[in-house]
């Protein structure tokens, strides 16, 4: 499977048999009161981009949340560990490890834990004039793992950090802090390979740089002799490079890169068969079909009667 994807695999979509269940082992969760909202809003400091709540649920096993007219802010989701639901405009999308979505405000939704293997989640709600600028983020799954370091743990700290200062005491000082540095967190979001680079880890990996290439790429139609100039190594090398760390060719990877995203087109979207396969480059609907088959174990048809 390819980095980031969601998985449809060992996920029960079912609604959990217990419902609304908060506290989990573990958990950490900060809620601005009423009158602390209204003022961080009014905060000139803080109006154009606030937070109301923050927390991180770990092995959030019955977590469940359903709101039929949504809420004021954005919500975003990050899981970094087992599997969930978000449930937005009649369609189900499946977060795996290193995924992320974000609920638009206002919008009715739902979301839970799988029964199977549930997930753990950092979460904030966050709204603002600002907010509505990260609208490339929101509706839709995201991942945050483009190359191997993928600063994963800097993001962590920065969610664990903003809990620790406002748990401390809810003063103005830690409000106004928290707010502020939460804009870093969002740019690791919305900036995933910049928030990489800003510490220097630029990958200078072939593998890494192919696959992000591949990434960028995934609705074209490639070849090696791409992956080659993307990687800026020989052909034999690069295929060398890649079995040894991923355990397949470059055109393998490629190729299971494009059926994962065509399970998550098929999913989430209200596509025929034959318009997932043009929008990843493959003029042959039935060839594109033969390739899912072979990759997936299924049909696409039968894929999508089944999910």
């Amino acid at each position: 499977m390819g980095p980031g994807k969601e998985s449809t695999n060992d996920q029960n979509i079912s609604l959990p048999r217990h419902r609304k269940k908060d506290t989990f082992f573990g958990d950490r969760s900060v809620v601005l009161s009423k009158k602390q909202l209204e003022s961080a809003r009014k905060n000139p400091k803080l109006s154009a981009l606030y937070m109301s709540c923050i927390g991180f649920y770990p092995y959030a096993k019955n977590h469940f949340r359903k709101r039929k007219k949504g809420i004021k802010e954005h919500i975003l989701i990050y899981c970094i560990d087992g599997n969930g639901v978000v449930s937005i405009d009649n369609n189900n999308y499946h977060l795996s490890p290193n995924t992320f979505f974000v609920i638009p405000a206002n919008r009715a939704h739902a979301y839970w834990a799988s029964q199977d293997t549930p997930w753990s989640i950092y979460w904030i709600h966050f709204g603002g004039v600002l907010s509505n600028h990260f609208k490339e983020m929101y509706g839709d799954i995201k991942t945050t793992e483009f190359l191997s370091n993928s600063r994963k743990n800097d993001r962590i700290k920065l969610f664990n950090e903003i809990l620790t200062v406002l748990e401390s005491g809810l003063t103005q000082s830690a409000i106004e802090f928290s707010n502020l540095y939460m804009n870093s967190l969002l740019a690791s979001f919305y900036f995933p390979e910049t928030y990489i680079n800003a510490k220097g880890i630029k990958s200078t990996d072939p593998v890494d740089k192919t696959i992000f290439y591949m990434q960028r790429h995934i609705n074209e139609q490639l070849s090696m002799s791409d992956f080659v100039k993307s990687s800026k190594v020989s052909a034999s090398h690069l295929s060398k490079l890649f079995r040894n760390k991923t355990g397949s060719s470059p055109m393998d990877y490629f190729i299971n890169l494009k059926m994962q995203e065509a399970i998550r087109l098929l999913s989430n979207q209200a596509l025929r068969v034959k318009e997932v396969a043009y929008k990843l480059g493959y003029t042959d609907p039935f060839y594109f079909s033969r390739i899912f088959t072979k990759q997936i174990g299924s049909t696409p048809s039968s894929f999508l009667k089944n999910k």
